[in-house]
């Protein structure tokens, strides 16, 4: 006996995309082509959130076979609503003629649903399930479809926290001992850290490199970090995090001070996830990492944000509200005398430009000194850059 023909459909949405706390509604029709005989049709909205990864520990005797392989999951029910199109599941038979059928449903999703999310190890999907029954025993599956969902995150609901803004700094001292450099001082600031897909991250980054070690490029980028918790075999945690923005401009070289505003677009990105699910979550955080020469490590700065879905409604201009980055902790223009310039960036129309003055084509003076002079070339109005000491020379 052929099986009948299934479609379901959803109304006035032809991509089945919904928000958390919406009707979905639709329509299931099937067409059959002899007369069948069911007790019940039902329909199935399911949710699930599942994880799964896999860890390999070889034998220590290195003998063929003798790696172990342990599959870590884990599996969290969100929806599980049936409801039956026609009959039920203990009725008694009914014959469908010959023809098209048609069965309208209705059903109102709970407002906790979580955004929809397809990862490699985690995978928070949607369903709509179609099935027969014969009998009370026998139930046959003849269709679905997948339907996403979205999960509104209010940034405004957080308080203020999300609308400060927020800064990290770091100050590095290569090797140690006696062959210690001096410091490579870096600090990154943004307007907030509350955004939505689409904004622009606007970040600040000041160096002042006193090292030997020469800073090839910051990589400004935007880290989307998934943490899962196993239930079988046992709880064990594991973490991802994915690289979904990135933003990069010049570095710092040895004596050298630098400014730089970098503009990082956020795409589209799934919101903050952390309050509903004990074995899935999903956060992010901007990382600021300096390439540095040699075999030293790069240092990186880090500020978690949230990504949500309705922006922040900012009553005062982000420029007030961003506050000046503070003096570096310790002062890299010492009373000594300065040495011939070496090198500057300055902001000109907020774009980080270089003067060439002296920097490309001079030596510096042995004189044992590592402190650097600032050169400011004004290009725009006067109050928007320092002005030299006159006493300097």
């Amino acid at each position: 006996m052929p099986e009948p023909e299934c479609h379901i459909r959803f109304d006035n949405n032809p991509y089945g995309v919904y928000l958390a706390g919406q009707t979905l509604a639709g329509q299931v029709e099937l067409r059959l082509t002899e007369i069948l005989s069911v007790i019940g049709i039902s329909l199935r909205l399911d949710g699930l959130t599942e994880i799964e990864w896999c860890e390999f520990i070889e034998s220590a005797t290195g003998q063929p076979g003798g790696r172990k392989t342990t599959r870590y999951h884990g599996r969290q029910t969100l929806l599980n609503s049936t409801s039956f199109l026609c009959g039920s599941s203990v009725g008694p038979l009914r014959d469908l003629a010959i023809g098209t059928h048609t069965y309208h449903f209705s059903c109102e999703l709970p407002a906790h649903l979580p955004t929809s999310f397809e990862g490699y190890h985690a995978r928070i999907r949607y369903t709509a399930k179609v099935a027969l029954h014969r009998t009370k025993a026998r139930i046959d599956p003849i269709g679905q479809t997948s339907f996403t969902v979205l999960r509104h995150l209010n940034l405004n609901e957080h308080g203020e926290v999300l609308i400060l803004p927020t800064k990290s700094e770091l100050t590095k001292v290569f090797c140690c001992g006696p062959c210690s450099s001096e410091p490579l001082y870096i600090s990154a600031q943004i307007a907030r850290t509350g955004y939505i897909p689409g904004q622009t991250i606007v970040m600040k980054i000041d160096a002042v490199n006193r090292s030997r070690t020469t800073v090839t490029e910051f990589r400004v980028k935007l880290v989307q970090k998934l943490c899962y918790t196993s239930q079988q075999p046992t709880a064990q945690t594991r973490s991802d995090a994915l690289v979904v923005a990135e933003s990069r401009c010049s570095g710092v070289t040895s004596g050298e001070v630098v400014k730089h505003q970098q503009n990082l677009l956020i795409p589209a990105l799934p919101p903050t996830y952390t309050d509903g699910s004990p074995i899935f979550s999903i956060t992010y955080e901007l990382e600021i990492e300096a390439r540095v020469t040699g075999p030293n490590i790069s240092p990186r700065l880090a500020m978690p944000i949230t990504i949500g879905t309705i922006a922040l409604e900012t009553s005062v201009p982000l420029r007030e509200k961003l506050k000046p980055l503070a003096k570096a902790p310790w002062d890299p223009f010492s009373s000594q005398h300065y040495t011939d310039i070496i090198g500057t960036r300055i902001p000109v129309n907020n774009i980080a430009r270089r003067s060439f003055a002296g920097m490309e084509h001079q030596e510096l003076p042995n004189n044992n000194s590592n402190n650097v002079r600032l050169h400011y070339i004004v290009h725009a109005r006067k109050s928007d850059f320092p002005r030299p000491d006159p006493d300097e020379n």
